[in-house]
Formats: structure tokens, sequence, C-alpha cells
């Protein structure tokens, strides 16, 4: 992941997640504002899912 995204915005969106009450996308995305697309925001969520389910 950290091949196509920017480290920083990989950290910042995870950070997000580990920090927010909902992993819903929508707040995301209103949370994160436009500096962040839909799929960076997608992908790290997948990723933090997962994580957490191990």
């Amino acid at each position: 992941m950290r091949e196509v995204m920017d480290d920083d915005h990989v950290d910042d969106i995870y950070d997000y997640f580990c920090e927010s009450d909902t992993d819903r996308l929508s707040v995301a995305q209103d949370e994160l504002g436009s500096d962040y697309s839909e799929d960076e925001i997608r992908l790290v969520r997948i990723k933090f899912i997962s994580e957490m389910a191990n």
C-alpha cells in the first residue's frame, strides 16, 4: 500500500480510524477532508479492519 500512497496519508487515515468511534466511510471523508481521496480512505480502512480483526 505504501508503494502507491503517500506515507503521511496512510498514517493520518490510520490514526483517524484508531481514534474514531465509527469506521463509516462517509464520516471519515467528512472528517479527513478533500486532501484524501475516497480510494485512499477505503484502502486504509480495509487495512485497519484487517489488522484489528487479527
